[in-house]
């Protein structure tokens, strides 16, 4: 990363659209920055959110844009130097900062978490790199928060947390077995990060990471009262208009990177320089996770690993409230972009890999996206019908009407045409860059479908067959009752209403439960998306067993039965 000297190099566009007129501005620079300057002009709007993005090329900062309204209320146009919340992109500071205590001798990534955590020796043989790896198998923090009466609204502090992580006795899969991309991961990885260095997270990489590289505008906000001067704030659209998206995070490792496009521009400059850390801890961060099968994964530590337009790239992006980010490298081609926006329907993945586009075309080696290879016959689209399950309890059900695939929930009766992109790959919302693929059917069937996000990632989806079942509804009486976790410490209170069943807490609306296999629902809420309830002997039911994303088997015990 560039230090306190950090230049802007030959060419700079700093667009504060609303002060400055784009046309003017883009007109004495580079073509190719005036086509990044294009990119955002659909958010080049002094009434509506918008977008930072920085370009760095052979070690100079060619490109700086801004546009948009870092403050909606106040009429505060965004800047280079606006401050945005960097979400998941923070994974990649907290992992350098364990690599930098591992260089130190203070630490070891394969010695057992317990070994620096000791009361988390409950939650398995779980080494630190796999932590950095997100081969833990550890549940989400977030299902877990929301499953246990959180809202989006709440105040959330690492304490909160890390208790509640350590509070579970049951995980998604054995350490080293699977890769899931788990936030718990990175929450536990700060408070190793704190409990060797003896300081905080935040303190740890300013003296580190953020001062050393001149990151003057970046932190951890680990107090949301905080005071953090030229900060965005955060919006959602609905209707027409926007309303804020309340972020209420005071926690750190996995997300609340305070940062601006300028100084993501100095941290990905350190990956080419080494000033910080050096060349053996960049080989360690890209060092990706190989499950016990020997199967490696595309995560590294704190980036993924693609192949992009004919060259290797690392990228990294995050998703919190109405904040959207991307951090995408070329390291052959020394190439970042950085990409910070602040509305919830910005794609910042798509800038950052439309921005690469324009200066990787025409490079040696360049490989130009590949060319629709067909569109799918009718014995495809009858090999793609199918049910699959993306997380326990959500199931999507693909059909097809002979010419087009249909694509629902499980028991949706009008279910949407998606759009052919070749044999293989469907357009499930184009906004956001989301489409689903298929592999090659195996026995006329396809096994599984890819749900990818773009950039972003994708998760597999694996075919599932559903025995006949019909519900019985003088049946649900038998679920009325109270259930109780003291994984997530909350009561549930289950009632059938209008011949449903209905999960009901203190804290949270009404969830809807529908059955869909003897003793299994699926509910209405992402964190509470399945529900399979155990019986004893005498076949009473007995508890059930919760799952949502990434969060399974949470086990509930029937305090009271209907009377």
């Amino acid at each position: 990363m560039m230090p306190h000297c950090f230049r802007y190099g030959l060419i700079t566009l700093a667009l504060a659209f609303g002060l400055a007129s784009p046309s003017e501005t883009v007109a004495q620079t580079d073509p190719r920055a005036n086509r990044v300057a294009a990119l955002l002009e659909p958010w080049n709007k002094a009434d509506g959110p918008g977008a930072a993005v920085s370009v760095m090329l052979d070690g100079e900062v060619v490109v700086s844009v801004a546009v948009g309204s870092a403050n909606l209320e106040h009429h505060v146009p965004i800047t280079p130097q606006s401050v945005f919340h960097a979400a998941s992109l923070s994974k990649q500071i907290t992992a350098f900062a364990i690599l930098l205590l591992e260089q130190d001798g203070k630490l070891s990534i394969d010695a057992p978490l317990a070994r620096y955590l000791p009361e988390a020796a409950v939650l398995g043989p779980i080494t630190l790199r796999q932590l950095l790896n997100h081969t833990s198998g550890l549940r989400e923090q977030y299902t877990l928060l929301a499953a246990a009466g959180w809202r989006s609204e709440d105040l959330v502090t690492h304490r909160q947390v890390l208790a509640l992580i350590l509070a579970q006795r049951g995980s998604n899969a054995p350490p080293g077995t699977a890769y899931q991309y788990i936030n718990s991961d990175y929450t536990l990885l700060a408070e190793v990060v704190g409990r060797v260095s003896g300081t905080t997270l935040n303190a740890f990489c300013k003296a580190r990471i953020f001062d050393p590289l001149g990151m003057r505008h970046s932190r951890f906000q680990e107090d949301v009262s905080e005071v953090i001067p030229d900060r965005v704030e955060s919006y959602r659209p609905v209707d027409g208009r926007y309303a804020r998206a309340i972020l209420s995070y005071a926690t750190t490792g996995p997300t609340n990177l305070q940062t601006t496009a300028e100084d993501l521009g100095r941290w990905a400059r350190n990956f080419e320089t080494g000033e910080i850390g050096g060349a053996s801890l960049f080989r360690r961060m890209e060092e990706r996770g190989v499950l016990k099968d020997g199967t490696v994964n595309i995560y590294a530590m704190g980036q993924g690993h693609h192949h992009y337009r004919g060259f290797t790239a690392w990228m990294h992006g995050g998703r919190d409230a109405g904040f959207r980010t991307f951090l995408l490298r070329v390291p052959s081609e020394q190439l970042s972009v950085a990409v910070l926006g602040n509305v919830a329907d910005f794609n910042s993945a798509r800038i950052a890999s439309a921005v690469a586009e324009i200066y990787l075309a025409g490079r040696p080696g360049y490989q130009p996206e590949r060319t629709v290879d067909g569109l799918p016959t009718r014995t495809a689209l009858r090999a793609y019908s199918g049910n699959y399950e993306l997380f326990p309890g959500l199931i999507f059900t693909i059909g097809t009407d002979g010419r087009n695939l249909l694509f629902g929930a499980l028991g949706d009766k009008h279910p949407s045409k998606l759009r052919a992109l070749s044999l293989t790959a469907f357009e499930l919302d184009p906004k956001a860059g989301i489409t689903i693929e298929f592999p090659r059917p195996v026995g006329g069937n396809a096994p599984s479908l890819t749900y990818r996000a773009g950039l972003d990632g994708a998760i597999e989806a694996l075919r599932i067959e559903l025995a006949p079942f019909i519900a019985d509804p003088t049946e649900l009486q038998k679920f009325i009752g109270r259930y109780y976790s003291t994984e997530l410490k909350v009561e549930y209170e289950l009632v059938v209403e209008d011949a449903t069943l209905v999960a009901r807490s203190s804290r949270r609306p009404d969830i809807l439960l529908h059955p869909y296999q003897r003793d299994t629902f699926s509910g209405s809420e992402w964190f509470f998306q399945q529900l399979k309830f155990d019986r004893d002997a005498p076949n009473r039911v007995t508890g059930f067993r919760l799952s949502g994303v990434y969060a399974d088997g949470i086990t509930f015990k029937r305090i009271e039965a209907a009377r």
